[in-house]
């Protein structure tokens, strides 16, 4: 359903190919649901948004990364201010049709939609979620972002 180059992650397509992989569809109409899904989105000690690779990166939930402003690029904020305005003005529930990847319990990792997720949270709208979760191992060599979450 993604394989059509819409997930820009570093996503091992030739690894999901084996028979260890699956996928379940998961939907909620929670907004604290979105709020809690992990981004491919990090934050340094200091709270700055740092690369994926940047020794000490943390991944941020949609909850953190909606409220990191200060250290959002002037084309991120423009990008997901444009969304904000386009969200609040719709009058139906906002759907968002997320790729996600399984990093334990009920914890996932959007792999892409992380603008729309983070705008619709910040907008504080009703939402339609329909998350759909990659369940795998957990390695770098499937994801690199994998690798902060190994051992969580």
């Amino acid at each position: 359903m993604f394989g059509d180059g819409v997930v820009r992650v570093l996503l091992n397509w030739q690894r999901l190919r084996e028979p260890e992989f699956c996928v379940r569809q998961s939907f909620s109409r929670s907004v604290e649901h979105l709020g809690n899904l992990f981004t491919v989105w990090y934050s340094g000690a200091d709270g700055r948004a740092v690369d994926w690779s940047e020794e000490g990166a943390r991944p941020m939930r949609v909850r953190e990364a909606a409220a990191n402003e200060r250290s959002w690029s002037t084309r991120r904020a423009g990008q997901l201010a444009d969304l904000e305005e386009r969200f609040r003005r719709e009058e139906l529930p906002v759907q968002l049709v997320l790729p996600a990847y399984a990093v334990g319990g009920d914890d996932l990792v959007i792999i892409d939609g992380t603008h729309r997720s983070v705008a619709a949270y910040r907008a504080d709208v009703p939402v339609r979620l329909m998350l759909v979760g990659l369940h795998g191992p957990l390695d770098a060599d499937v994801l690199p972002d994998l690798r902060h979450h190994l051992g969580a």
